[in-house]
């Protein structure tokens, strides 16, 4: 009898404007069929609601999905800001329930480029984001999103400063391990894994 596979969480994780969802279409969606709970969609395209409040209710239905699936032990990608430690928790519980977690940061330069980013979005439709909360994610998110790539089996980095370019994978994890370096690495990725640098 074969063994059963893992399930496996796929966590992309970023500031606001950084291309999370985009890197998901582009990279993660071809490779992997599985649902995509992110509560920017569901906001949009299920609430059809741009209000604050509706931005919290799709946060708690995607958080009632996740926990859904996580119970049937189902593989599904989803997205977050990771401003919050509980995040941590997702991927502590993933794994205690024989998940194989793969996390994705995605981010820029400085908190800038992801403040613009936003407000481009909201032109084109996007929901909008106070542009202190942008920047104030920004810098909690790092830490933590750094945290969740060395705990995870697999971890990415990529950086997505370049104006339409797609995003650049500058660094690769496994099991907390480095094993993918770009030889010249932005000064974002510096700043938040240079003592992570080890081959």
């Amino acid at each position: 009898m074969a063994p059963v596979p893992r399930p496996i969480l796929v966590m992309l994780a970023g500031p606001n404007g950084s291309g999370k969802s985009t890197l998901y279409e582009t990279r993660i969606a071809p490779k992997f069929a599985v649902p995509f709970i992110n509560a920017d969609v569901i906001q949009r395209d299920e609430l059809k609601d741009g209000d604050v409040n509706a931005a919290y209710e799709a946060a708690q239905i995607a958080t009632e999905r996740r926990t859904s699936l996580m119970a049937d032990r189902k593989s599904f990608a989803t997205e977050t800001v990771f401003s919050h430690p509980s995040k941590l928790d997702l991927i502590t519980q993933a794994k205690a329930l024989g998940y194989r977690v793969m996390t994705f940061h995605i981010s820029v330069a400085h908190p800038d480029l992801s403040v613009a980013r936003v407000g481009e979005r909201v032109i084109e439709g996007g929901h909008p984001v106070p542009e202190e909360k942008i920047r104030n994610r920004y810098d909690r998110s790092g830490p933590l999103i750094r945290q969740a790539i060395l705990s995870s089996d697999i971890g990415h980095v990529f950086d997505s400063s370049q104006l339409n370019q797609p995003p650049v994978r500058a660094l690769s994890f496994t099991n907390g391990t480095l094993a993918f370096a770009l030889p010249q690495l932005p000064n974002w990725v510096l700043d938040l894994y240079g003592d992570d640098l080890v081959l």
